[in-house]
C-alpha cells in the first residue's frame, strides 16, 4: 500500500515582476522512481491572467478550487497518481502529478468531471520513471540539497 505524505510547503518567487507561487510536497523521498506510477501527467489550465498580478479572476480561482478537488479526491484515493506540484503563473496553473495506468485515469478524469462545465484544462504525459521533474522541483525549490538524490 501506497502512503503519500499529505504535507505540502509553500514557495514564490517573481518571473518579469508577476508571482510566481508553487505550492509542492517536499516529503515523497520515499516514493521517488516507484515502478508502479512511471508516468508524469501535468494538468495545464490556461486563463485569462490580470495585468498586473498575473493571476486568475476570484471567480476562476473558484472554479480551479473546486476542479482540483474533484481531481485529487478521485486520482488519489488508491492511488492512481501522486500529486507533487501546483503553479500558478500569468495564465498558467498546472497540477503535476505521477500515475500508474494512464488509461484508467483519462477514465476516472472523465468519469468525476461528469456534469461539471468543460474546463479549459490541457493533459500533457510524459515517462518519468526516475521522478527526475519531482528532483528538480525540489531542488529548484530548496526543498532539497545537491547531492541528496541522484539522478
Amino acid at each position: 500500500m501506497i502512503e503519500i505524505n499529505d504535507q505540502w510547503f509553500a514557495a514564490e518567487a517573481k518571473n518579469d515582476e508577476l508571482p510566481v507561487l508553487l505550492r509542492g510536497r517536499g516529503q515523497l523521498q520515499n516514493l521517488i522512481g516507484i515502478k508502479s506510477h512511471p508516468n508524469l501527467l501535468k494538468i495545464r489550465w490556461s486563463y485569462a491572467a490580470d495585468e498586473k498580478s498575473g493571476m486568475p479572476s476570484l471567480e476562476v480561482i473558484k472554479k480551479m478550487a473546486l476542479f482540483e478537488q474533484v481531481i485529487f479526491e478521485t486520482l488519489e484515493k488508491e492511488p492512481l497518481c501522486i500529486f507533487y506540484s501546483i503553479y500558478l503563473h500569468n495564465g498558467i496553473k498546472e497540477w503535476s502529478a505521477y500515475c500508474a495506468d494512464l488509461e484508467r485515469m483519462n477514465e476516472e478524469i472523465s468519469g468525476a468531471l461528469l456534469g461539471h462545465e468543460k474546463y479549459p484544462i490541457e493533459l500533457l504525459v510524459d515517462q518519468d520513471p526516475e521522478w527526475a521533474d519531482y528532483k528538480a522541483m525540489l531542488r529548484d525549490t530548496g526543498q532539497l540539497n545537491d547531492g541528496e538524490l541522484s539522478d
